[in-house]
């Protein structure tokens, strides 16, 4: 097949870097190898032009698995290279942290990227940023990571749709903003934010995301949805809606401008423990105030009694409570079931997501506590402070059906990174920012392989389009 006609040719042009030291750009053999590349690009395309689901097989799924881990490496290396943000001095922290070098001097590795071999970079890279040893063995040996190939210039016939977390300014929020801007004048991509609440219900951000949907198709180019943390769950509500909807809500998203792929960035479209664990804790602490407000009754009139239930009532009726409480419901098991029991979502849309595992050197400060907390209470530390690993994935995990079948079929996946659930943040969080936070550069990462791989894996298969150049 051509995809293993090219792997054999950039295995050899990867031997060949290896004894010479020489970069990809200077070598033919690389040359070679990447139009190799290229061509089964151009095959899958085809493929995928024929039969949208074409990409649910197994030999497909994985070549995308690889190109996206690719892109991944290839877009640090680029922010690396150009000196974009405070990537630099991000992976070197990193580097010296999956070392267990936190407190040593930074040495130049990444800092003068200039003085190293351009595959030691790679190997640099890989090692640092990948969690799951497997994972990392088999990036770093696979040959299509290491020819460092970049899509064809031009910009994208597409819009990407975002929808953050359960913290969140909406439209007004600044979450990725550099790595959007940087998209956008390298690749034409627009990004719509949605107005989604804070501690909102899923249904209610659902319907901000379609009036953000609705905003995008009137610019006439196909979308993409982009969820962060309980926005997964958010657009996952919206897509439901919508083929569940009217004539017109279904054409928003299977007519000609319709939605062609979705990321999901740490994942609580499955919830999280820390819902049913907090659920046990406040039905405890409930208990407790009712024997102590018990013990207290011949203590106090009836009437200052009276005026205390009635406070709490209040409070507890109020519509900021209710608020509140439908926001971090779909955290609970019940409602998470409740929810994908009913969800439909479109077989022919990929799925890629980004998934985190917090070490010492990438934990927050401010996280600390919540980290320990959800390891306590799971048994299980593979987790970003909020979501662990195996929930945070692009297809329902607790509850089986014909659904969650489809999702699982598009969940194209992503490795497991050193990093912590707040990755996408850094002006937003800077007054928690602590000098242990700083030393390690934890909010310093780069904020570009959110999206950046995501969208030029999709444009490599020809799901996202590349933009007419008279548009």
């Amino acid at each position: 097949t051509k995809i293993s006609v090219a792997d054999e040719l950039a295995q050899k042009a990867f031997d060949d870097l290896k004894s010479s030291g020489r970069s990809t750009k200077d070598s033919d053999l690389c040359a070679t190898a990447c139009q190799a590349y290229r061509d089964a690009f151009a095959a899958c395309t085809k493929v995928v032009s024929i039969d949208k689901l074409a990409f649910q097989s197994d030999w497909f799924k994985s070549f995308f698995r690889r190109n996206y881990d690719a892109l991944m490496v290839k877009s640090i290396y680029d922010n690396i290279i150009d000196d974009v943000d405070r990537v630099r001095v991000w992976m070197e922290a990193l580097r010296r942290g999956s070392m267990g070098n936190t407190h040593s001097k930074p040495d130049p590795f990444f800092i003068c990227p200039e003085e190293q071999k351009e595959q030691d970079l790679v190997d640099g890279i890989i090692d640092a940023l990948f969690f799951d040893k497997k994972e990392l063995e088999y990036i770093k040996n696979d040959p299509l990571v290491r020819m460092l190939i970049g899509n064809d210039p031009g910009h994208y016939n597409f819009t990407i749709i975002t929808a953050m977390g359960v913290i969140t300014e909406g439209k007004q929020g600044t979450e990725l903003h550099t790595a959007i801007a940087r998209l956008e004048k390298e690749r034409g991509v627009v990004t719509i934010r949605a107005d989604t609440g804070t501690a909102r219900s899923i249904d209610y951000n659902a319907n901000k995301i379609e009036e953000a949907v609705n905003a995008a198709v009137e610019l006439k180019r196909p979308y993409g949805l982009v969820g962060y943390s309980q926005g997964c769950a958010n657009e996952m509500n919206f897509e439901a809606m919508m083929i569940s909807g009217t004539p017109d809500q279904q054409k928003v998203i299977t007519g000609e401008y319709g939605l062609v792929c979705r990321q999901l960035l740490f994942s609580a479209a499955n919830g999280s423990m820390h819902g049913p664990a907090t659920e046990a804790k406040v039905h405890q602490l409930i208990t407790m105030i009712e024997e102590f407000l018990k013990y207290q009754q011949g203590y106090f009139s009836r009437a200052f009694i009276s005026t205390t239930i009635d406070v709490l009532n209040s409070g507890l009726d109020s519509s900021a409570f209710q608020k509140f409480l439908g926001g971090t419901k779909s955290f609970l098991p019940y409602a998470s079931r409740t929810f994908w029991r009913e969800a439909q979502h479109l077989p022919h849309i990929p799925t890629c997501v980004i998934r985190g595992v917090l070490e010492p050197h990438t934990t927050p400060e401010s996280l600390d506590m919540l980290s320990n907390q959800l390891t306590k209470q799971s048994g299980s530390a593979l987790h970003d402070s909020q979501v662990h690993v195996y929930d945070a994935v692009g297809h329902p995990i607790y509850f089986k059906n014909r659904n969650g079948r489809i999702l699982k079929s598009t969940d194209m996946g992503g490795a497991i990174q050193r990093t912590h659930h707040w990755s996408p943040l850094c002006e937003e969080v800077e007054y928690v920012s602590t000098d242990r936070d700083r030393e390690h550069r934890v909010f310093d990462c780069a904020k570009d392989r959110h999206i950046f791989p995501f969208c030029d894996v999709n444009a490599r298969f020809g799901i996202i389009k590349y933009a007419d150049v008279e548009n």
